[in-house]
């Protein structure tokens, strides 16, 4: 009996281990708001650098025999839209966040940022089909000050089921990719909040930001 089920559940997600299919972009997640009236600038060179060991794939399907049947493609580039995340989740945050250009200021804190991975495959157990996304980012801060930081972030999300779909490849990305956004906006806020200097302006905008409630 458990040998038929088996068969059956393999049977049931094979059609779409052969096909190709795409990883959209996720909606942006939220993060908690600073609550200290301050609005820090945040200058972030996007898009992030792409070192991912295989940059013409997001991921691979299998098989019920565990092999590599099929090609997990991005819709768009995740170097291009974790940044776009990342300053969406500082704005949010109550930071002044502005793109890296020759017209831009040089005070606050400077963000670069590296994919090292990005990556979803399923794992394929005896009654389960298992998604699995890895995210790897690495973020450097740097100021005018003299500050120099970097700090990798890695996330790893697991989506099980029963039987393989394509949106359990979605939602596992998309988790994967929550995740390392929100540690690294948290983180940034961590970084302001050691060295306070960071979080004033000499000119131009001013500071005050949103008052929590």
């Amino acid at each position: 009996m458990k040998q038929s089920w088996l068969f059956l559940v393999v049977l049931a997600g094979s059609g779409c281990a052969l096909t190709d299919m795409n990883l959209r972009a996720p909606e942006e997640p939220e993060v908690s708001r600073r609550c200290d009236g301050t609005r820090p600038l945040i200058t972030l060179d996007a898009p992030f650098d792409d070192n991912r060991p295989q940059k013409k794939r997001c991921g691979m399907k299998k098989n019920g025999y565990n092999m590599d049947t099929a090609d997990i493609l991005c819709s768009a580039n995740p170097a291009r839209y974790l940044a776009k995340l990342l300053a969406a989740e500082l704005d949010k945050a109550g930071f002044e966040v502005q793109y890296k250009t020759a017209a831009a200021s040089s005070e606050g804190v400077q963000l670069n940022g590296q994919i090292l991975q990005f990556f979803v495959e399923p794992k394929v157990g005896a009654f389960t089909f298992t998604p699995e996304a890895d995210v790897h980012v690495r973020l450097s801060a740097t100021s005018a000050s003299g500050l120099k930081a970097e700090r990798d972030f890695y996330v790893k999300w697991e989506e099980t089921s029963m039987v393989g779909t394509e949106d359990n490849f979605q939602i596992a990305a998309d988790k994967a990719t929550f995740g390392v956004v929100i540690n690294m906006a948290q983180a940034v806020q961590e970084l302001i909040q050691r060295y306070p200097e960071l979080k004033t302006r000499t000119s131009g905008t001013s500071t005050q930001g949103q008052p929590c409630s």
